[in-house]
């Protein structure tokens, strides 16, 4: 009798373990089915760091003064003294124009003057004899002749000095200063087409480079101040310019706004560079970089950022003990940002180094959901 009472309680006792192991390994299916069903996310860390703007601009190489000549006279071209790239000195000739018209027009009003001067002693005459008699008419007719003919002199010399002077001035185009000529456009036989005629560079002066940053790369940029270019030619190289001028420019340029639909204008500077390095050419290409660092602060990707009328803030994680086992729930958690770049986003606010934060989620998040870990 005993012993079929100890076997009964064995048999209780297997039935009962099995029984309760069919109802944890349900359990465990349940749970499991039930995981496979949470929303999926992908995790990362925050990091300590440096961030980092980099700005480039480029520009062309040009002489800082280069001058335009042409003939204001429409006369025809009647010899090209120079060509491209030839250095020139002040004072010398470029173009002469064929002036033969207004030499002709010199000379006729000279022959006008000539013929007006022969008449000059009768009327001096005239007066001397008309004082003799005591006509006064006779003598006023004789004086006001005289001085007639003295103003009419007058206005002959001087309608022939405009006329020496413009010859003068229009027969060549004369070098203002030293330098190189950049371009010719005059031909031998032409008038000019519209164009300059020539234009002279000073070499003295050197060249310049125009370039446009956004406001906060030239911050701590002063004229004077010199800067690393790089020249785009067959092997690239380096050389120096030096800041001369920093001004605003007014149209800007356009932002990506800041998530609110709204597009800024984000502020820009022109800068002019000297170039000091006589080994580089008129339109060769100069590029600049500058890099600007936000030094130690907490960086996160933008992507994991979101907005909620305007406060920011990201997804983190809140771990709870449950009876199989640890589960993760979605926090959210606002912070600040500080600057961004295109890779990261300096922020502030409840978070701390080496925290992991919610990149990608499988399906829309709000705070408080239970998840499940992308693997790594």
């Amino acid at each position: 009798m005993e012993i079929q009472l100890n076997k009964r309680k064995k048999t209780i006792a297997v039935v009962s373990g099995v029984f309760t192991l069919i109802l944890i390994g349900f359990t465990l299916f349940s749970q499991t089915l039930m995981s496979l069903t949470l929303p999926k996310v992908t995790l990362a860390s925050v990091i300590r760091g440096n961030l980092n703007h980099e700005y480039e601009s480029t520009g062309v190489l040009k002489w800082k003064v280069e001058k335009a000549l042409s003939s204001q006279s429409g006369w025809k071209v009647e010899k090209v003294a120079v060509k491209q790239g030839d250095v020139v000195q002040k004072g010398q000739e470029l173009i002469a124009y064929d002036g033969k018209e207004m030499e002709q027009q010199l000379l006729d009003e000279q022959a006008i003057l000539s013929k007006l001067k022969l008449t000059k002693d009768s009327l001096q005459y005239a007066v001397i004899e008309a004082k003799q008699g005591e006509d006064t008419k006779a003598i006023n007719d004789a004086t006001n002749a005289y001085k007639s003919y003295e103003i009419d002199i007058d206005i002959q010399q001087r309608r022939i000095q405009k006329l020496q002077d413009s010859l003068l001035e229009n027969a060549k185009l004369i070098a203002p200063f030293d330098g190189v000529v950049t371009k010719v456009n005059a031909m031998e036989g032409f008038p000019s087409t519209g164009e300059p005629d020539v234009l002279v560079a000073s070499q003295s002066l050197g060249l310049e480079l125009e370039l446009y940053l956004p406001d906060p790369a030239v911050a701590s940029l002063k004229a004077g101040d010199e800067m690393d270019l790089l020249v785009d030619e067959e092997k690239a190289r380096q050389i120096i310019g030096r800041v001369a001028t920093i001004q605003d420019d007014e149209a800007g340029v356009p932002s990506n706004g800041d998530g609110d639909g709204v597009t800024a204008r984000i502020p820009m500077k022109r800068l002019q560079i000297s170039i000091e390095d006589h080994s580089v050419k008129e339109g060769m290409k100069a590029k600049v970089i500058l890099t600007q660092s936000v030094e130690d602060m907490l960086l996160i990707s933008p992507s994991a950022i979101h907005d909620e009328n305007g406060k920011k803030y990201v997804f983190g994680l809140e771990q709870k003990a449950g009876p199989l086992g640890n589960a993760f729930y979605v926090r959210k958690m606002y912070i600040t940002v500080v600057d961004s770049n295109e890779s990261q986003s300096a922020i502030t606010g409840e978070m701390f180094e080496e925290e992991q934060i919610i990149m990608e989620s499988s399906e829309p998040l709000q705070e408080g959901d239970k998840i499940r870990m992308q693997p790594s």
